[in-house]
Protein backbone atom coordinates (compact mmCIF):
# COMPACT_ATOMS: atom_id res chain seq x y z
CA UNK A 1 0.00 0.00 0.00
CA UNK A 2 2.49 2.42 1.12
CA UNK A 3 4.83 1.75 -2.35
CA UNK A 4 1.26 2.29 -4.40
CA UNK A 5 1.03 6.06 -2.65
CA UNK A 6 4.66 6.13 -3.89
CA UNK A 7 3.98 5.17 -7.31
CA UNK A 8 0.85 7.67 -7.29
CA UNK A 9 3.00 10.61 -6.07
CA UNK A 10 5.27 10.36 -8.47
CA UNK A 11 3.15 9.79 -11.21
CA UNK A 12 1.04 13.06 -10.34
CA UNK A 13 4.27 14.79 -9.70
CA UNK A 14 5.93 13.79 -13.13
CA UNK A 15 2.53 14.93 -14.77
CA UNK A 16 2.90 18.63 -13.86
CA UNK A 17 6.38 18.98 -14.52
CA UNK A 18 5.00 17.61 -18.00
CA UNK A 19 2.26 20.28 -18.52
CA UNK A 20 4.50 23.36 -17.25
CA UNK A 21 3.80 25.71 -20.16
CA UNK A 22 7.10 26.99 -21.88
CA UNK A 23 7.14 30.68 -21.37
CA UNK A 24 9.29 32.90 -24.18
CA UNK A 25 10.16 36.51 -24.62
CA UNK A 26 11.02 38.31 -27.76
CA UNK A 27 14.45 40.12 -27.81
CA UNK A 28 15.35 42.80 -30.42
CA UNK A 29 18.56 43.74 -31.58
CA UNK A 30 19.46 46.86 -33.84
CA UNK A 31 22.78 46.53 -35.85
CA UNK A 32 23.88 49.48 -36.84
CA UNK A 33 24.69 50.46 -41.22
CA UNK A 34 28.37 49.61 -41.88
CA UNK A 35 29.04 52.82 -44.03
CA UNK A 36 29.43 56.80 -42.67
CA UNK A 37 26.40 58.09 -44.07
CA UNK A 38 23.98 55.33 -42.47
CA UNK A 39 25.46 56.20 -39.11
CA UNK A 40 25.34 59.72 -38.91
CA UNK A 41 21.85 59.15 -40.53
CA UNK A 42 21.29 56.76 -37.15
CA UNK A 43 22.41 59.56 -35.27
CA UNK A 44 19.60 61.70 -36.50
CA UNK A 45 16.92 59.26 -35.97
CA UNK A 46 18.53 58.74 -32.07
CA UNK A 47 17.90 63.07 -31.77
CA UNK A 48 14.45 62.51 -33.00
CA UNK A 49 13.61 60.21 -30.82
CA UNK A 50 14.89 62.07 -27.37
CA UNK A 51 13.07 64.96 -28.91
CA UNK A 52 10.05 62.93 -29.25
CA UNK A 53 10.72 61.38 -26.30
CA UNK A 54 11.25 64.59 -23.93
CA UNK A 55 8.35 66.37 -26.06
CA UNK A 56 5.87 63.47 -24.72
CA UNK A 57 7.33 63.34 -20.79
CA UNK A 58 6.39 67.08 -20.90
CA UNK A 59 2.69 66.66 -22.64
CA UNK A 60 2.38 63.54 -19.88
CA UNK A 61 3.37 66.12 -16.86
CA UNK A 62 0.94 68.98 -18.08
CA UNK A 63 -1.78 66.46 -18.34
CA UNK A 64 -0.97 65.21 -14.92
CA UNK A 65 -0.83 68.61 -13.69
CA UNK A 66 -4.12 69.61 -14.92
CA UNK A 67 -5.69 66.49 -13.27
CA UNK A 68 -4.93 68.16 -9.83
CA UNK A 69 -8.23 69.49 -9.38
CA UNK A 70 -10.35 66.50 -10.44
CA UNK A 71 -8.04 64.43 -7.69
CA UNK A 72 -9.75 65.70 -4.51
CA UNK A 73 -13.57 65.42 -5.65
CA UNK A 74 -12.76 61.63 -7.11
CA UNK A 75 -11.10 60.93 -3.73
CA UNK A 76 -14.26 61.89 -1.72
CA UNK A 77 -16.53 59.77 -4.07
CA UNK A 78 -14.10 56.72 -3.39
CA UNK A 79 -14.23 57.12 0.40
CA UNK A 80 -18.09 57.41 -0.32
CA UNK A 81 -17.95 53.82 -2.13
CA UNK A 82 -15.52 52.34 0.39
CA UNK A 83 -17.86 53.62 3.25
CA UNK A 84 -20.34 51.95 1.50
CA UNK A 85 -18.68 48.36 0.54
CA UNK A 86 -17.69 48.61 4.30
CA UNK A 87 -20.95 48.93 5.61
CA UNK A 88 -22.32 46.15 3.22
CA UNK A 89 -19.03 43.91 4.20
CA UNK A 90 -20.04 44.26 7.92
CA UNK A 91 -23.40 43.27 7.42
CA UNK A 92 -22.48 40.37 5.35
CA UNK A 93 -19.76 39.35 7.90
CA UNK A 94 -22.57 39.70 10.88
CA UNK A 95 -24.60 37.15 8.52
CA UNK A 96 -22.20 34.76 7.85
CA UNK A 97 -21.09 34.57 11.84
CA UNK A 98 -24.64 34.04 12.85
CA UNK A 99 -25.05 31.09 9.99
CA UNK A 100 -22.40 29.36 11.48
CA UNK A 101 -23.61 30.09 15.17
CA UNK A 102 -27.07 28.18 13.77
CA UNK A 103 -25.72 25.71 11.43
CA UNK A 104 -26.45 23.31 13.88
CA UNK A 105 -30.30 24.06 13.19
CA UNK A 106 -30.31 22.72 9.75
CA UNK A 107 -28.79 19.24 10.60
CA UNK A 108 -30.74 16.18 9.32
CA UNK A 109 -31.52 13.78 11.84
CA UNK A 110 -31.26 11.27 9.30
CA UNK A 111 -28.26 8.85 9.44
CA UNK A 112 -28.84 6.10 6.64
CA UNK A 113 -29.15 2.52 8.36
CA UNK A 114 -26.77 0.88 6.08
CA UNK A 115 -23.44 3.11 6.25
CA UNK A 116 -23.85 4.73 9.56
CA UNK A 117 -23.24 8.62 8.28
CA UNK A 118 -25.24 11.13 6.57
CA UNK A 119 -24.18 10.85 2.58
CA UNK A 120 -25.28 14.46 2.18
CA UNK A 121 -23.37 17.10 3.84
CA UNK A 122 -24.66 19.80 5.56
CA UNK A 123 -25.60 23.42 4.06
CA UNK A 124 -22.57 25.10 2.99
CA UNK A 125 -21.83 29.09 4.09
CA UNK A 126 -18.93 30.74 2.42
CA UNK A 127 -17.26 33.54 3.45
CA UNK A 128 -17.67 36.68 3.03
CA UNK A 129 -15.32 38.30 -0.08
CA UNK A 130 -12.56 39.97 1.32
CA UNK A 131 -12.40 43.48 3.13
CA UNK A 132 -12.68 46.21 1.28
CA UNK A 133 -9.63 48.35 0.62
CA UNK A 134 -9.34 52.00 1.79
CA UNK A 135 -8.48 54.39 -1.14
CA UNK A 136 -5.26 56.99 -1.08
CA UNK A 137 -5.21 59.96 -3.41
CA UNK A 138 -2.15 58.48 -4.40
CA UNK A 139 -4.41 55.61 -6.13
CA UNK A 140 -7.13 57.95 -7.17
CA UNK A 141 -4.50 60.01 -9.23
CA UNK A 142 -2.59 57.05 -10.90
CA UNK A 143 -6.03 55.83 -12.02
CA UNK A 144 -7.01 59.43 -13.65
CA UNK A 145 -3.31 59.57 -14.98
CA UNK A 146 -3.65 55.99 -16.11
CA UNK A 147 -7.01 56.73 -17.70
CA UNK A 148 -6.66 60.23 -19.17
CA UNK A 149 -2.68 61.12 -19.86
CA UNK A 150 -0.91 59.48 -22.65
CA UNK A 151 2.59 58.14 -21.81
CA UNK A 152 3.61 56.30 -24.85
CA UNK A 153 3.94 58.48 -28.34
CA UNK A 154 4.93 55.94 -30.38
CA UNK A 155 8.62 57.12 -30.74
CA UNK A 156 9.83 53.63 -30.58
CA UNK A 157 8.12 52.75 -33.75
CA UNK A 158 9.04 55.82 -35.57
CA UNK A 159 12.74 55.26 -34.28
CA UNK A 160 12.42 51.48 -35.69
CA UNK A 161 11.34 52.77 -39.11
CA UNK A 162 13.86 55.75 -39.59
CA UNK A 163 16.63 52.99 -38.20
CA UNK A 164 15.96 50.80 -40.97
CA UNK A 165 15.70 53.33 -43.44
CA UNK A 166 19.04 54.81 -42.75
CA UNK A 167 20.27 50.71 -43.40
CA UNK A 168 20.47 49.03 -40.01
CA UNK A 169 18.76 46.13 -39.52
CA UNK A 170 15.96 45.28 -36.84
CA UNK A 171 16.48 41.38 -35.95
CA UNK A 172 13.68 39.91 -33.80
CA UNK A 173 14.46 36.47 -31.90
CA UNK A 174 11.62 34.71 -29.47
CA UNK A 175 13.69 32.62 -26.85
CA UNK A 176 12.43 30.18 -24.03
CA UNK A 177 13.09 31.32 -20.44
CA UNK A 178 11.41 29.03 -18.67
CA UNK A 179 9.85 25.59 -18.83
CA UNK A 180 11.70 25.19 -21.91
CA UNK A 181 11.17 22.23 -24.05
CA UNK A 182 14.22 20.13 -24.93
CA UNK A 183 15.72 19.56 -27.98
Amino acid sequence: MLRYRHIVVAAATLLLVACATPQYQTRVQLIPPADAAGRACVAECEAKKTACQEACQARYRECAQALEPQVEARYLEALKQYEFELRRYAADLRHYETQLQFEWLNRRPFIHPWWGWDPWPGPYYPPPYPAPTMPTRESVRAQLEKTQCKDDCGCLPAYDACFVGCGGQRVTETVCVKNCPKE
